[in-house]
């Protein structure tokens, strides 16, 4: 899907420049081709998310305890959880 960004009236090129590679960097384009740069085998890919998985949970169990955590983190770690 081709990524489109209108300029505005006030804009300068850097600014719609500037929103153009958020808006690349938002699609993960380009973190999908460096993925795809090579073969990685079925279980390789199990093995890196399950190694993943488990540091999450530490460092969620570990936020957890701490006294003044924002609750808008533990949330984005528990979304990254259930992925």
């Amino acid at each position: 899907m081709p990524i489109i960004i209108k300029a505005k009236a006030g804009d300068s090129t850097h600014d719609v420049i500037k929103k153009f590679k958020k808006a690349v960097v938002n699609s993960d384009i380009v973190q999908k081709t460096r993925d795809r740069k090579y073969y990685v085998k079925p279980s390789q890919e199990r093995a890196v998310k399950k190694t993943e998985r488990r540091r999450l949970r530490k460092r969620s169990r570990s936020l957890k305890k701490m006294k003044n955590i924002s609750q808008t983190a533990l949330q984005r770690i528990s979304e990254r959880l259930s992925k």
